[in-house]
């Protein structure tokens, strides 16, 4: 579903000058109509619900009483917003204005858009929509372990039939709104406007998944990704989009028919710790212990084994009203330093050494004697990556 205030962030809407009704911007929009003659016939019946209409009010330009009137009839159809083509009408009576204000009806002023092209950018808005949703499930598929070769090729000759035999993927998160798609939504849509589809960008597909912006770039060199910043940047200049806003994950360069499943999960885990260290950008070949974590987050035994630990820590402490979790977290942080742990606790050490012993113990049945230090950081790192994924 669309929003009035997202449809309003294309170009075809930039010269749309808001008058009354500010209330309403959240409003969903499910169709484009015009209204011309309908005040002669009184065939109101044609606008439905959650459209935004579109009128020059030329049945109204000899009688302006009929513009409220007609507001009031497209009011009680439950219609989103009213936008009106300054060709009879520089402005609306206040009576207008006043009804739009207590409606929470939004009543726009344009000039120099075609109503036609509206509504043909509006459907092709609602297709793009439906075409981002489509390939959404097709990464979902890509995504599923032990594909065969041949859906993996199958699925990615028909993301792009021009893909070449190298593929890098860059996945894209919106800094100031990580768990939201919406931005996201928002650019992809302005895309669709750019018309820079050019030819050398045969080979360059962008696609929406998830929360981020998902971009496949092919080409005929095993070393795509080697200055990769600088690629992306050139790319996404190249569609308008401003790189500094978002955090960037970045693939390995591998065989296209192949191993695309795997270069999409690597951009997006790499994406993700750019989250958790605010790095710009971050390329999966340098995650290093990371990687071993989002191995580890993707097997169910080892994810089972970190909820039974995280089950054990927080019964107790919800029983006992104590701090173990909290303070293996920051013990974990502070790389088994009591001190440091304890300072940042406001805690004495001994404290400290209390509350390890008394979680120890309460884990050595699903962890046994040995290594709890190593067994407890790895797990409780699990979780935080977890989290950061979920949010």
């Amino acid at each position: 579903m669309l929003h009035l205030n997202e449809l309003l962030k294309l170009p075809i809407f930039k010269n749309f000058k808001l008058i009354a009704g500010a209330t309403g911007l959240y409003r969903e929009v499910r169709n484009v109509d015009i209204l011309e003659y309908e005040w002669c016939n009184k065939n109101f019946d044609v606008f439905n619900s959650e459209d935004l209409v579109l009128t020059s009010l030329f049945f109204a330009k000899d009688e302006p009483e009929l513009i409220l009137k007609s507001f009031q009839k497209l009011a009680a159809r439950n219609i989103t917003a009213i936008a009106i083509k300054t060709v009879f009408f520089q402005d609306l009576p206040a009576e207008v204005l006043d009804f739009a204000e207590a409606e929470g009806i939004p009543l726009f002023l344009f000039n120099h858009a075609f109503m036609e092209d509206i509504i043909i950018n509006f459907n092709d808005l609602m297709k793009t929509q439906q075409r981002h949703l489509f390939f959404e499930e097709k990464i979902h598929d890509l995504l599923t372990p032990t594909l065969a070769t041949h859906t993996i090729e199958a699925i990615a000759r028909e993301i792009n039939p021009s893909f070449l035999p190298y593929v890098t993927a860059f996945y894209l998160i919106d800094k100031k709104n990580p768990g939201s798609p919406r931005e996201i939504a928002n650019c992809m849509n302005r895309l669709l406007y750019k018309q820079y589809r050019s030819s050398h960008l045969f080979y360059v597909s962008y696609l929406k998944y998830q929360n981020g912006l998902l971009l496949l770039y092919s080409g005929n060199d095993a070393h795509l990704a080697q200055d990769a910043w600088l690629l992306s940047q050139k790319l996404l200049s190249s569609y308008d989009i401003n790189i500094d806003a978002f955090y960037l994950g970045v693939s390995d360069t591998l065989p296209t028919c192949t191993a695309l499943p795997e270069a999409i999960q690597q951009s997006i885990d790499a994406c993700y710790i750019c989250l958790q260290t605010h790095e710009k950008t971050t390329h999966y070949q340098k995650l290093g212990f990371h990687r071993l974590l989002f191995e580890a987050s993707r097997n169910e035994s080892t994810t089972e084994l970190m909820q039974q630990v995280l089950q054990i820590l927080q019964e107790y402490d919800q029983s006992s009203k104590s701090n173990l979790l909290s303070t293996l977290m920051a013990y974990v942080q502070h790389h088994g330093e009591i001190s440091k742990t304890a300072k940042s606790l406001y805690q004495h050490p001994n404290t400290i050494r209390y509350r390890l012993k008394k979680a120890q113990e309460l884990l050595t049945p699903v962890l046994g004697n040995d290594d709890f230090f190593e067994q407890i950081s790895f797990l409780l790192r699990l979780h935080h990556l977890i989290h950061t994924c979920q949010k």
